[in-house]
């Protein structure tokens, strides 16, 4: 079969309708419902290799805008946990509470392991350096 067949542009728009049904639905049922293809046509595509790279590829910019999407939303959260910390209703302030501490070590956590991380980095970028003077710039 020529390359020219196999990249119908036929092929080519119900590729792209799966992708995006694929993006927006849970499942491929559902996807396969939305962009009119069959469930078995779904699958043949998701077990393309060139079909599941440009779908991961298309996967990640959607989670990137929703990454930014929640960032937009971080201030206004951090306003509501602090609102309901003296909302006079016990159970919502221990909960705003519960939420800012878990928040806060989760951060700190994260904050120590970057921070080793790079301290390691750091540490095998050094050894590799030295591993590649010749023997008498090593130092000891």
């Amino acid at each position: 079969m020529s390359e020219d067949v196999r990249k119908s542009p036929m092929k080519t728009a119900n590729k792209e309708k799966a992708l995006t049904a694929l993006l927006e639905s849970a499942t491929i049922t559902e996807a396969a419902n939305k962009c009119g293809l069959s469930d078995k046509t779904l699958r043949r595509y998701l077990e393309d290799a060139e079909f599941q790279k440009e779908f991961r590829a298309a996967r990640r910019v959607v989670f990137e805008q929703n990454i930014i999407r929640l960032q937009s939303l971080h201030a206004g959260a951090v306003d509501t946990l602090e609102r309901n910390l003296n909302c006079e209703n016990p159970s919502v302030e221990v909960r705003a509470a519960q939420i800012i501490i878990e928040g806060n070590r989760k951060d700190f956590e994260t904050t120590d392991i970057l921070q080793r991380l790079e301290k390691i980095e750091d540490e095998h970028s050094n050894q590799i350096e030295t591993a590649g003077k010749p023997n008498n710039q090593r130092r000891f």
